[in-house]
């Protein structure tokens, strides 16, 4: 097995990096910064390459001749360009799925789709299924998702390629560090809008992901949509007890949004809002079971290890 991940600087690429690695897989690293701080290991290659680069790229695909795919690669509100964050998202993802169509080594591909795909809306069920329609509204990070997964799954690829897109939800752990993120905002903020409090969030710690991934990678007959997510959820006012909860317009936490993205003091775009009023739930069932996985984290716990990871045990939130 040989692993190609491109956004394999950034968190989640990072940690599968480290992970196959440590399980002796060889791992094919494509990112934007020069080199990740990962060690340089024997069976470790990186590549500077941007994924709109397709000619660059498809020389990596004909130099490495990868058997998996796994593209994580995403500007992740990180653009406020339209057309820059579509060329990257949508044009970037349609060399990587090209190439690795166009690749006879590659026998699976992996798409990090995310939960934002189905949209924040009122009319959501407690727990959302694969065969709920996707409806990401405003939120650009949700738009770019739902087409790029759709640009996945509706074009024919040859016959000993299988494609996969997981809908995964927020991800974390005591390695992932951002000022910039919900979760410092929750935890660092002494007043939060009284309309979030009764929300319910969803997270998946680090070590579950990676178990699930090493599960996916290793199954040659799995393709098609999947939910990633723990089997339970966490709402605000337990997660964070002691905050003064005002009632404030929604209009007003919209602006507010927009003002801290164009800042670059938060990575949320504005359209997030409808997504902090009605709750994401991903029903993980189908993947669990085809795997018969137990679940190490539940979302209180994983949010206690994120917020005080040289602190086990220290903050213990109730859940669901």
């Amino acid at each position: 097995m040989k692993v190609l991940i491109t956004g394999s600087s950034g968190y989640l690429g990072s940690l599968l990096t480290e992970f196959l690695v440590s399980k002796n897989i060889s791992v094919v690293g494509i990112g934007h910064r020069k080199y990740p701080e990962f060690a340089c290991e024997d069976n470790f290659r990186y590549y500077q390459c941007d994924i709109t680069n397709r000619d660059y790229l498809a020389l990596i695909f004909r130099q490495e001749q990868p058997t998996h795919v796994v593209h994580l690669a995403c500007t992740f509100n990180k653009v406020r360009s339209r057309k820059r964050e579509k060329g990257i998202d949508i044009g970037g993802s349609r060399n990587v799925l090209e190439l690795s169509d166009a690749t006879p080594s590659v026998r699976q591909l992996v798409y990090s789709s995310s939960a934002a795909a189905y949209g924040g809306h009122a009319s959501n069920p407690e727990w959302i299924p694969e065969s709920q329609p996707l409806r990401p509204g405003e939120y650009r990070y949700g738009m770019i998702k739902a087409l790029t997964e759709e640009m996945f799954l509706s074009t024919p690829v040859r016959e000993g390629l299988h494609v996969v897109a997981l809908r995964i939800c927020s991800v974390t752990g005591p390695t992932f560090s951002s000022d910039r993120n919900v979760l410092n905002l929750l935890y660092n903020s002494p007043i939060l809008p009284a309309v979030c409090m009764n929300n319910r969030i969803q997270l998946l710690h680090q070590d579950d992901f990676l178990s699930l991934m090493y599960k996916i990678l290793a199954d040659d007959q799995i393709r098609g949509t999947f939910n990633m997510a723990p089997d339970s959820y966490a709402r605000i006012r337990d997660l964070a007890p002691d905050k003064m909860y005002v009632p404030i317009p929604v209009a007003l936490i919209s602006a507010a949004l927009s003002l801290l993205w164009h800042l670059r003091l938060l990575n949320l775009q504005p359209g997030a809002v409808n997504y902090g009023i009605y709750p994401i739930i991903l029903d993980p069932s189908a993947l669990m079971k085809r795997y018969g996985y137990e679940l190490k984290y539940s979302t209180a716990e994983t949010y206690a290890e994120a917020i005080f990871p040289n602190l086990p045990g220290s903050f213990q939130p109730q859940a669901n």
